[in-house]
Order: C-alpha cells, then sequence, then structure tokens
C-alpha cells in the first residue's frame, strides 16, 4: 500500500516537472518573439485580413527651405484607406485646398502631387524592403522591433569578396553579412554609394504597423515617423511627419519636411451629411 502511494508521488512529481518544463519552453518561445520573416510577413500579408475601409479628413504643413528661404505651403482635404478581401491596403487622399506662398505658386501642381505622393506610398511600399536583406535590431520597449536593412546589390559584392558564391543563395548569411555591413564603422565605404537607398532602418509591431522608417543615401537620410490612434481596436494614422527632398526645375533642390494630422476618423461607416448652410 505504501509502494503505491509513493509510486503515485512520483509520478505526480514527474508530471509536474514536464508541465513545468513545458511552460518554461513556451515562455522562452514567447520571450523571443516575432523572427524577421514573421514581421516581414505580418507587414504585407493579405490572409486573413477582414476587408475595411476608413475615412477621414487631414491637414497637412509642407515646410520648405528654397533658395535659403524657409517657405510653407498648407494643405485640407479628405483621407481614404481601404482594403478588399484578399488584397493589400490601399490609400487615397484628396486636396481640397492648397495655399502656396508666392514664390511656389508656378509649382502648385508639383507640390500637390508631392503631398498625394507621400500619403498614398507611405512607408509600406514591398518593394523598399524586398530591395534589401533585413536582419533583426537590438529589441525595444514593449512590442516593437527594430530592422535594418543592407542594399541587396551591396551583400552580394561582399560575398564575391569575402565569402563563398552559394552564400548568395543563403538568407541567414545573407542577413548576418547585411548586419556586419550595417553596424561595422569600419566598413562604411562598401556601404555607401550612390544610386538607391544603401540601406535602411524601419521600427515596427508585431501586427505589421510601422511606426518609424528611414532611408539612407549617400547625400544623407529622409525619414518617417508615424502615431496611431485606435479605432475600433484598429490602429489608424493619427500623425505623419515625413523628410522630403527633392528638385524644382527652375527653383534647384528643396528640402524640409511634411507634417500631416488626421482627424474625423470613421471606421466601416458612413458619414453624416454636413447640415445645410444657413441664410
Amino acid at each position: 500500500m505504501l509502494g503505491d502511494v509513493d509510486s503515485s508521488f512520483l509520478g505526480a512529481r514527474r508530471l509536474a516537472a514536464a508541465c513545468l518544463i513545458t511552460l518554461i519552453a513556451v515562455a522562452a518561445v514567447w520571450a523571443q518573439g516575432p523572427t524577421v520573416d514573421q514581421l516581414l510577413t505580418r507587414l504585407f500579408t493579405t490572409e486573413g485580413e477582414e476587408p475595411y475601409e476608413l475615412t477621414s479628413d487631414f491637414s497637412g504643413k509642407l515646410n520648405l527651405v528654397v533658395r535659403g528661404s524657409r517657405v510653407t505651403a498648407n494643405a485640407q482635404g479628405s483621407f481614404r484607406e481601404w482594403r478588399k478581401s484578399g488584397e493589400v491596403r490601399r490609400r487615397k487622399v484628396t486636396i481640397d485646398r492648397l495655399d502656396v506662398p508666392l514664390l511656389l505658386r508656378p509649382f502648385s501642381g508639383t507640390l500637390r502631387r508631392l503631398i498625394e505622393e507621400k500619403v498614398e506610398t507611405q512607408t509600406e511600399s514591398q518593394e523598399t524592403f524586398l530591395a534589401h536583406d533585413v536582419f533583426m535590431l537590438p529589441d525595444l520597449p514593449g512590442r516593437q522591433y527594430a530592422l535594418g536593412g543592407v542594399h541587396r546589390s551591396i551583400v552580394d559584392d561582399a560575398i564575391s569578396r569575402y565569402g563563398k558564391p552559394e552564400d548568395k543563395l543563403d538568407v541567414a548569411t545573407r542577413r548576418r553579412i547585411a548586419h556586419w555591413l550595417f553596424t561595422n564603422p569600419n566598413m562604411r565605404s562598401m556601404l555607401v554609394r550612390s544610386g538607391p537607398p544603401y540601406a535602411m532602418r524601419a521600427v515596427v509591431d508585431d501586427e505589421g504597423h510601422v511606426y518609424d522608417l528611414i532611408l539612407y543615401y549617400d547625400w544623407g537620410k529622409i525619414g518617417t515617423k508615424i502615431t496611431y490612434t485606435l479605432i475600433n481596436s484598429v490602429p489608424v494614422w493619427r500623425n505623419v511627419v515625413s523628410d522630403t527632398v527633392g528638385d524644382l526645375s527652375g527653383v534647384g533642390r528643396v528640402e524640409g519636411d511634411l507634417v500631416l494630422v488626421f482627424t474625423n476618423h470613421c471606421m466601416n461607416c458612413v458619414r453624416a451629411p454636413s447640415p445645410p448652410p444657413r441664410r
């Protein structure tokens, strides 16, 4: 009888130990967080995503330095973001009013297109990420993660110089080399080159939302920061601040920033009609 009790007690201890080991293993997986591939998939996947439509108003302030003078253009309009079943997210902005200083009035059409493109193609161009070998940078607080990337052609060149031909086909090896190029100050001469962005850095969360994106060029960098608000538990844009650099025909190089503020969000609903004007 006593042997049976001891055997039962020993079996219970073994079961408890097995459960504890399982919980520790699961906790360790949770603590590791998502992988690079999982984060990239969540940025661009359309599987299982519910269709939706979001509308809001927006105001924008475009600050530019033109020929040594700082000028500001203001825009107001409406914004629409939607996703159909099985499709990627799309955005459309309609500018109802654009106030442009006298110096920039001949370029109103160009400025209008610049604002539209900044909104409609903001941060989530899949080609930007696909053009780079992306790797994980040190952890950030909370559920946000930092990703770095080096243009694939630069990684190819580094492998041709230091590695083996088959390394070009190994994703893990490419990411280790990209991380080495990105984080090693001594490799700057190999990393920096003219043309498209030679490197990138992004801050994303585990649901696939971009909070910060920096593209590095040989002449400098362009950054975008996004803050969100929750509508029906769905994160939607509240503020977007983006660097702007370009050339205006007849003016030359201009640079500055675009600040966008989104209000009156409406998710999957019809906006109430405006009251008739008073007479």
